[in-house]
């Protein structure tokens, strides 16, 4: 037999533990623990004993009949083959003693509201007497139950009057009130039949009776009377909307003969869900994946995938939509589409840039003065006389490769002074020069005249739209002709001052000295007419000029300070590059603390080797400057990997035909030598052997450049660069 516990039970009526075991006792069950077992003969004790105290009658009798009836089917399928098949039928009739007629009910309640007679009292033996206190306080309990006798009868019949009066106000508002075309029928009970009461104290569901089965049967016949006037969406498929009133007549929704209708469960809950789709409104930033786009209009993901369908495009969950695309699928869907602002971390940056600066001091500040002109004509002999250092001997093979930045201190005031190469590969590192330059002085050789790279350099003016003065260099050299340089640049729309124009051209000699103080008057004159004006507070910005990785100091950058103070210790951003200064150096290599606008700088402590030309800023939070520097990162490869797909498209038409491919590594000491030979060797590909730069980078030949020139059969060239002890292994 199976046994429960009594905290089993005691969950399943709905009560605790220790009412039950009160129960138990009463009824006779020794229970004391609620972790006792019960068996069916103490749960049937228990029945009895609730019978009996709530007043209820036994179980009426009740008899079941079971018949079974087996019979065989021969069934063939679609192969023309027949089988066998078995079908029991089960019949089950339960028949239940049937209850008090009507006037027999009728007249038990009235035996019951009219008293009994008194039986005769039996003769007891004789009792005591009794005090006169005594007597008095039974007569005065007696008097009490008689009273509340009499209260409870005159409250039964009133209760019962008022049931009566409620019913017959029902019946005469449903007469009088007009028919509703809704989707659920309400029976009213007639006045004169008696509700049938619900049963008390019986652990089981009660018996159906006979009556109840030809009530409903008969409340079914007025149901399907009344069908008429029922709106047809009720018994049909719901429409598929955000929701009903009804709460559980949606799309999809069973309706099967277990199944409540609103009418039975309107006092389940209060909420209604909206009968209308709701509208949003849906900030659309520059790029969206289909999820995020489903997620921020509360739909599933494959209704805006269908919708893309129905307007044409294949696409996945995951796939990234522009703007455009995102806004007409929302307002296809129903929704308000609206534009997002940038949700990058950039947006940072644009929002710092605002900023009012009124509060800043803004002062005069030194021109930065970019040396250019043709392949050995003399500009860093020059600046060397200026600097009154010899520089040009340092070089390789005396030409200038990197971008050198220097300021000078004169009588007249501050000039900073920027070098470029002038060799033919060199053309990035001289644009670079131009863009952050106020003022270009243009180094031609009397004795050799205008040469393509000087043409260059004027175009480089030219487009960054700075003012340019020549300088006519080794002038004292007897061969030396001013005229032919002033006929010649007069060509290229560079026309002097003597004749009419509005460029000054100065005759000097880097050997000699001569007109050195003139060209610097002529500097100084010009900046005081373009009236250059910088914050010298505030968060500072400013170019890098060159990069590279020193050994033991790691990646090192040199940067023009263009705004504000850069100080020891700031957290700077340049391009995908963050980190904090760590140490800061002058051109002669002495540490400084602070640099000011138009100072060059060299500075330690960055993560990566920068790009030279990138813009750098301080900010002050360095986990802002994390963030900005990873988004840029993931910008870069993304740009990278779509010209990489472009490349691939272009040279389909190339790959018909055997063509050989060089393949190489360059390393570099500075980014501007490894960029001049990447273009250079790039230029030398023909139809028949194309050079691809595999990877190009600053610093040493390391063993992961050796190992990648091994897996891609590459050759790996190193421009003043060293190969580590690994990688020579």
């Amino acid at each position: 037999m199976a046994q429960t516990k009594v905290e089993q039970l005691a969950n399943e009526l709905g009560l605790l533990p220790a009412a039950l075991l009160k129960q138990l006792q009463a009824a006779g069950v020794s229970k004391q623990l609620a972790k006792d077992s019960l068996t069916e003969k103490d749960k049937a004790q228990l029945l009895d004993y609730l019978r009996k105290t709530h007043g209820t009658k036994d179980e009426k009798s009740k008899i079941t009949l079971t018949r079974r009836q087996t019979t065989e089917i021969r069934k063939s399928d679609s192969t023309g083959k027949s089988h066998t098949i078995q079908v029991e039928v089960r019949k089950k009739r339960v028949f239940v003693k049937r209850d008090m007629s009507e006037s027999e009910t009728s007249k038990s309640d009235s035996d019951k509201l009219t008293p009994s007679p008194a039986p005769p009292v039996p003769k007891l033996p004789p009792v005591p007497s009794l005090d006169d206190t005594q007597k008095a306080l039974r007569q005065e309990e007696a008097k009490k139950q008689a009273e509340l006798i009499a209260r409870q009868t005159a409250e039964a019949k009133e209760k019962k009057q008022r049931k009566k009066k409620s019913v017959t106000a029902e019946v005469k508002e449903s007469e009088s009130a007009p028919i509703a075309l809704t989707g659920t029928t309400t029976i009213v009970a007639e006045a004169g039949t008696p509700q049938p009461s619900p049963t008390e104290g019986t652990l089981h569901k009660p018996v159906v009776k006979p009556e109840d089965k030809a009530a409903k049967s008969e409340k079914k016949k007025k149901q399907t009377k009344q069908v008429i006037w029922k709106d047809d969406i009720s018994g049909k498929r719901g429409h598929k909307t955000r929701g009903d009133l009804s709460g559980g007549r949606g799309w999809r929704t069973r309706r099967d003969k277990h199944t409540k209708t609103p009418s039975e469960d309107q006092g389940a809950h209060a909420f209604s869900v909206p009968t209308e789709p709701v509208v949003h409104e849906v900030m659309v930033p520059e790029t969206i994946s289909v999820g995020s786009l489903a997620q921020k209009m509360t739909v599933k993901a494959a209704e805006v995938i269908k919708t893309l369908m129905k307007m044409g495009s294949m696409v996945t969950i995951n796939q990234m939509l522009d703007q455009e695309t995102a806004m007409i699928v929302v307002e296809e869907m129903g929704h308000i589409a609206k534009y997002a602002a940038l949700d990058s971390p950039e947006a940072f940056l644009s929002d710092a840039e605002e900023l009012p600066t009124t509060e800043l001091k803004i002062g005069p500040r030194a021109p930065v003065v970019t040396v250019m002109g043709h392949v050995d004509h003399g500009k860093t002999s020059l600046l060397d006389y200026i600097r009154r250092a010899r520089v040009a001997s340092g070089e390789t093979g005396g030409i200038t490769q990197h971008i050198g930045a220097y300021h000078v201190e004169t009588e007249r005031g501050m000039i900073t002074f920027l070098d470029t190469p002038g060799h033919e590969a060199f053309t990035a590192m001289r644009a670079r020069g131009a863009k952050v330059t106020d003022i270009v002085v243009l180094v031609v050789a009397a004795d050799d005249g205008v040469m393509p790279q000087t043409l260059e350099a004027i175009h480089h003016a030219k487009d960054a739209k700075v003012p340019v003065i020549v300088a006519i260099n080794k002038m004292d050299k007897p061969e030396a002709s001013s005229e032919r340089i002033r006929q010649e640049l007069i060509t290229q729309e560079v026309v002097p001052e003597d004749w009419g124009g509005d460029t000054m051209f100065i005759e000097v000699s880097a050997k000699t000295g001569q007109g050195i103080n003139t060209l610097l008057e002529s500097i100084l004159l010009q900046a005081e007419v373009l009236e250059l004006e910088a914050a010298k507070e505030g968060p500072s910005k400013g170019i890098v000029i060159e990069s590279r990785i020193d050994r033991g100091r790691g990646p090192v950058a040199t940067i023009l300070v263009r705004s504000g103070t850069l100080k020891k210790g700031d957290i700077l951003l340049a391009g995908a590059v963050f980190g904090r200064i760590r140490a800061m150096w002058n051109e002669n290599g002495k540490p400084v603390e602070e640099a000011g606008p138009s100072i060059p700088v060299e500075i330690q402590g960055l993560s990566e080797v920068p790009v030279a030309g990138e813009v750098i800023m301080t900010l002050t939070d360095e986990r802002k400057a994390r963030e900005i520097a990873l988004f840029r990162q993931g910008k870069f490869r993304d740009v990278k990997l779509a010209k990489l797909q472009a490349t691939k498209l272009k040279n389909v038409f190339e790959q018909k035909g055997e063509i050989k491919v060089l393949a190489l590594i360059i390393k570099a000491d500075v980014q501007g030598s490894y960029e001049a030979l990447t273009h250079a060797l790039e230029k030398l590909s023909t139809d028949e052997v194309r050079v691809n730069i595999i990877h190009s980078g600053v610093g040493a030949i390391t063993e992961s450049d050796i190992n990648l020139a091994l897996a891609s059969k590459a050759v790996v060239i190193g421009f003043n660069s060293r190969a580590d002890a690994i990688a020579r292994k």
